[in-house]
């Protein structure tokens, strides 16, 4: 049963099945950490029908990563039999979340705007009381304001998803009861930052058969030119593809039949351009822009680079690894453990275009050893199959719960 706010009561949270790690690293600090997470579908319990969830973002528009694991995760709990609202600015992804059984409320939201969020913290309220959620989930620092305030009013646990610790205001983000990092060593980050650790899990993110498929459609083809070097990233310095260029550039003289593609839009796109004709390749350095389905440029890559100074829990690692892409990428973040330590991709030091010319070149001249890294990408890459965060998040939801 549960009580007159909509949560279940201590007794009944008490009868629940066992929380125990599943994921990456699920519970206490001091407890050993879990490698790899389950699979989808492993571990999962059958509470899910008892729970209402209330995600809350800023937009639900594509080209967002963040916005990506909260419609995703959305989805497939309504899918599982959750009863799921979720409050946003609106956005691309509203018809897909409407398709599958979510509500879509809108509240406009920014930090920015303490009026706004004012408006959509009363709004919020409201639809608590009309609900009466299980839980509030917010991917987003308006987010987690306006859902800490609904928070106190209802008594409704809030769970945060720390999407991008590297931006200033994430210290928003602590204001959940329980927060949800993207990897172990964003965890780890995190409590460094002065997060408690008893309310810190870590969940992998989990791109690949998304309810996105369905709904993104490429309005061109895309054919790639192999042999081929491909990255797919926001365009901004954070990502690294200014080193990215520069290896390329000491290369391409002594491999006149590679090129290399860049997918995505950001502030930097033009300062790059500039770069390749600046160093002399721009004829093998082809801009794509955004492209809303990248599955079919991993698909034809003959490896896949990942250069960034920063990244918690990169959705691009999931997908390389499910294409079966032979990866190199930086070892920051959460890259380190989603490419098992380099079992499943070359790992390099950021900000170091001579050491990713090396590993890049030791890969252009041995094929052998491009299909047995895309070999090793692909295997185990199943535990980025969206439907893993089900369980994942129902074990934090649960736990938020019978904390409260």
């Amino acid at each position: 049963m549960q009580d007159e706010k909509g949560l279940m009561t201590n007794s009944e949270a008490a009868n629940m099945p066992s929380v125990t790690a599943n994921t990456v690293l699920f519970g206490r600090h001091d407890e050993a950490p879990v490698a790899v997470p389950q699979a989808a579908g492993e571990g999962s319990t059958a509470t899910s029908a008892r729970l209402r969830v209330i995600h809350i973002a800023k937009h639900c528009s594509q080209a967002n990563g963040s916005v990506h694991v909260a419609v995703d995760l959305a989805c497939v709990q309504a899918d599982a039999g959750y009863e799921v609202i979720f409050v946003s600015g609106g956005g691309t992804f509203v018809d897909m979340l409407e398709q599958h059984g979510v509500r879509h409320v809108t509240l406009r939201q920014d930090q920015r705007k303490p009026f706004t969020l004012v408006r959509a913290a009363v709004g919020l309220f409201r639809l608590c009381r009309e609900f009466r959620p299980s839980v509030l989930h917010a991917h987003m620092m308006g987010g987690a304001v306006i859902g800490y305030a609904a928070s106190l009013l209802t008594g409704v646990p809030l769970v945060t998803t720390v999407h991008n610790s590297f931006d200033r205001h994430s210290i928003l983000m602590r204001l959940g009861h329980r927060v949800v990092a993207v990897s172990n060593a964003e965890r780890d980050h995190l409590i460094e930052r002065g997060y408690k650790p008893k309310r810190v899990t870590a969940v992998w993110n989990a791109p690949n058969n998304s309810p996105r498929d369905a709904f993104m459609r490429n309005n061109r083809d895309f054919p790639l030119i192999s042999p081929c070097i491909t990255a797919i990233c926001a365009l901004h310095r954070r990502k690294g593809v200014f080193d990215l260029i520069d290896a390329c550039t000491t290369l391409f003289a002594d491999f006149p039949e590679w090129r290399l593609y860049i997918a995505g839009e950001g502030p930097d796109r033009a300062k790059l351009e500039a770069q390749a004709a600046e160093q002399g390749i721009a004829d093998r350095v082809i801009f794509l822009g955004f492209v809303l389905d990248p599955k079919v440029l991993y698909q034809q890559s003959d490896i896949f680079v990942l250069a960034s100074y920063a990244d918690p829990g990169s959705l691009s690692i999931g997908e390389a690894r499910a294409a079966g892409c032979a990866i190199i990428a930086t070892a920051v973040g959460g890259t380190t453990e989603m490419l098992e330590h380099g079992a499943a991709g070359r790992l390099i030091s950021p900000g170091n275009p001579q050491q990713l010319a090396s590993e890049l070149r030791a890969l252009m001249t041995d094929p052998a050893k491009r299909a047995a890294l895309r070999e090793a990408a692909r295997n185990g890459s199943d535990v980025f199959d969206v439907q893993r965060l089900v369980g994942d998040y129902e074990r934090v939801y649960l736990e938020a719960v019978h904390e409260r």
